[in-house]
């Protein structure tokens, strides 16, 4: 289930035709997953409760989305929707700044062993 809805996606980007809807949901998808995956933690939509410890789901790091969370998928899909092309003559611009901001407060920073390789590189801002 997404975090966030197609129409106030749009609303954010502007777009008040159907004809990008698909494009715009993958946007969104991707935009939802590069959050979650630096955040670390499960994120679960509005109206999802927390599962309590014993269920099978259950994770200590779950939380419910939040608005810093909700802003900062609706940066990276709009970074992603005006910047849909790797090869242009416009200067294409990194991810906008805030969005580490916006979420770095809930991200969850877990301690390595020195043995662990596949830490390295794990998130996108280290």
């Amino acid at each position: 289930m997404p975090l966030l809805e197609l129409p106030l996606v749009k609303k954010h980007l502007r777009v008040s035709f159907d004809d990008e809807d698909a494009e715009i949901a993958i946007y969104l998808a991707a935009a939802e997953s590069l959050v979650i995956e630096t955040l670390d933690r499960p994120v679960l939509p509005a109206d999802n409760a927390l599962p309590e410890e014993g269920d099978d789901d259950y994770d200590e790091t779950a939380i419910i989305v939040n608005s810093a969370i909700k802003a900062a998928i609706l940066l990276v899909t709009g970074h992603l929707y005006e910047n849909r092309e790797a090869s242009t003559d416009q200067k294409l611009e990194e991810l906008p700044i805030s969005v580490k901001h916006l979420i770095a407060p809930w991200r969850v920073w877990r301690k390595f062993e020195e043995d662990e390789t596949d830490c390295k590189d794990r998130f996108i801002w280290s």
